[in-house]
């Protein structure tokens, strides 16, 4: 059996103009961690690098493209995500985006609320 998860990406355009899209990830039910019962995967992808961030509250990220092509994923705090046509996501504890505006404009990025954000980074 198959399940769709959707996330979203913050990509450029061709004038370097950054923009929120959704994309679909496929989960088949499967055997990956034998003998433990069967649960829904999806294709791993490579990845390079790994890390984590902590960004105080209050903390502003004037426009900027990401300085490399990667999911984030919050691990505790708010923080929102603001791409060059004005569209904003927030994004809480347990939320993940892929960044891919690694050229062009790029977005801006704040804490929100009064504690800080803690993410976790996955370079792809």
């Amino acid at each position: 059996m198959s399940t769709t998860l959707t996330y979203f990406r913050l990509y450029p355009d061709q004038d370097g103009v950054s923009h929120f899209e959704p994309i679909d990830i496929e989960v088949v039910s499967r055997e990956f961690a034998p003998p433990a019962a069967p649960f829904s995967v999806s294709e791993l992808e490579p990845a390079s690098r790994h890390g984590f961030l902590y960004l105080p509250s209050g903390w502003v990220g004037e426009l900027h493209p990401s300085p490399i092509r990667m999911w984030i994923v919050v691990l505790s705090g708010v923080m929102e995500f603001e791409a060059g046509d004005g569209a904003t996501q927030r994004i809480s504890p347990g939320c993940t985006l892929l960044l891919e505006d690694t050229t062009g404009m790029g977005h801006c990025s704040r804490v929100l609320g009064a504690g800080a954000a803690v993410l976790s980074v996955v370079h792809v």
